[in-house]
């Protein structure tokens, strides 16, 4: 990613233009510049694809809240959509903003919240314009409507008696305790009945700022129209300040193992570990772990689970990316009878990596997967524009060529050593939602207790 001054030209010859990009290491350039107020503006020229996307990243979710705010960023999201001064209601929004390019869409993370639509290039300034009214002059209204709507919402992650049993949010409400990092995306159906329209406007003027934002927009497009479209649309916005997630603190009590009752039809099993960030020297062979633990079909847990055993429809790892955190999480689903047997499954198939470098072949094909990917993003408008946003958005994100340089370097025998210094089973905590009985609890917090001895 290039950075450079205001006044700039972005160069590309018409054979760059038109050279397809075959390689890892042959990223498109995002060139970075910043309007007045301070809004960061990262623009992706892709000559050879035939729409152009936007993507807002506000720094705004769950990891800067509390738990007295917890659920306000997911509820201004949606409050967004309900109007503005310009389009009074929620009809009157979508229709403009459909008439132009694809729907928008919005999603609440816990490090950011993304605004993201598809167009062709030409109307790029018009859909700019109607993210920029939207953003900048809403009018908080139907509040309690988008309450109710967030309280369905929440209904898949509850039980009949308002407990909550998704595993996700499990495992990291107890990971983390006492942290924002633990709290939810979508708040509680406690706290989110607390706003009102004030909440909202004081949420959204902190937060909803120039200096808080990165506006990423990529395809057939230049540098100068797409920061004049943006300078019309975002200009006005106060500039205000960067804000910085809060620090995720985890439990010092590992190993752990946590286990919520649901009588559901399956068991849900979440073996999770925090490993360093990006930057760390081992980042690059934690993530062939991954991809040796779970990319593709003939991948190592879905083998064993799945082909061999039959013990599960699903099985897989991931590998979290959070500012300043990661998280690393293998899971499966299984029948409660099955629960036991799916943990030393899933143990058995990490032991093995521990001890063994992966075969070269495997690697190999982990390899090219990788650089499949960074085909498939280039070569996908919208990829790119998220891709390019968030690096601009987040410190410490390499781009695909750095990534791809550190990867390529991997040897099977760094894979196993990184596996065995991060999946430390003194780190880990067993995380199961189900209908078990208490000889199976026993048995799981046994096998976790024994793994940290």
């Amino acid at each position: 990613m290039t950075v450079e001054p205001q006044g700039a030209k972005a160069v590309m010859t018409t054979s760059e233009a038109r050279r397809p990009s075959r390689s890892a290491a042959d990223e498109p350039e995002a060139v970075v510049r910043t309007l007045p107020n301070g809004l960061r503006v990262a623009t992706t020229p892709l000559p050879h694809l035939g729409l152009a996307s936007a993507t807002l990243f506000v720094r705004v979710g769950s990891r800067y809240e509390e738990v007295a705010t917890n659920g306000l960023s997911h509820l201004v999201e949606h409050v967004l959509f309900r109007g503005c001064e310009a389009y009074p209601d929620t009809y009157q929004l979508n229709a403009a903003i459909e008439s132009v390019g694809s729907a928008l869409d919005a999603a609440t993370m816990p490090d950011f919240t993304t605004f993201d639509a598809v167009c062709l290039p030409e109307r790029l300034p018009e859909l700019l314009g109607l993210m920029g009214a939207m953003i900048g002059k809403p009018l908080f209204a139907g509040v309690d409507v988008e309450q109710r709507i967030i309280t369905e919402e929440l209904q898949d992650e509850i039980d009949a008696r308002g407990r909550d049993i998704d595993p996700d949010n499990l495992s990291k409400m107890r990971f983390f305790p006492g942290s924002s990092m633990g709290l939810k995306v979508g708040g509680t159906l406690a706290s989110i009945k607390r706003f009102d329209d004030a909440d909202c406007r004081r949420w959204h003027g902190e937060h909803y700022v120039a200096a808080n934002m990165v506006l990423s927009v990529a395809g057939p497009v230049t540098v100068e129209a797409v920061m004049e479209a943006a300078l019309e649309s975002f200009g006005a916005l106060p500039t205000g300040e960067l804000k910085t997630p809060r620090a995720a603190t985890s439990r010092a009590d590992l190993p752990a193992f946590e286990f919520t009752q649901n009588t559901g039809t399956q068991c849900d099993l979440h073996l999770t570990w925090v490993v360093p960030v990006e930057a760390h020297e081992d980042w690059p062979a934690l993530q062939l772990s991954q991809r040796v633990l779970d990319d593709g079909i003939c991948s190592r847990l879905r083998h064993r689970l799945v082909d061999q055993l039959g013990l599960a429809y699903y099985a897989g790892a991931d590998l979290e990316v959070y500012e300043g955190v990661s998280i690393f999480t293998i899971a499966t689903q299984t029948r409660h009878g099955q629960a036991v047997a799916a943990v030393d499954a899933l143990l058995e198939v990490l032991g093995e990596l521990q001890g063994t470098p992966p075969p070269d072949e495997e690697v190999r094909r982990m390899k090219a997967r990788m650089e499949l990917e960074a085909a498939v993003l280039r070569d996908s408008v919208s990829q790119t524009s998220y891709w390019q946003g968030l690096r601009a958005l987040q410190p410490g994100i390499g781009s695909l060529a750095e990534r791809w340089r550190r990867a390529s370097a991997v040897t099977p025998e760094a894979i196993a050593v990184a596996a065995r210094a991060h999946f430390d089973r003194k780190r880990v905590q067993l995380t199961a939602v189900g209908d078990l009985d208490p000889m199976q609890r026993a048995a799981l917090r046994h096998r976790v207790r024994a793994q940290g001895r």
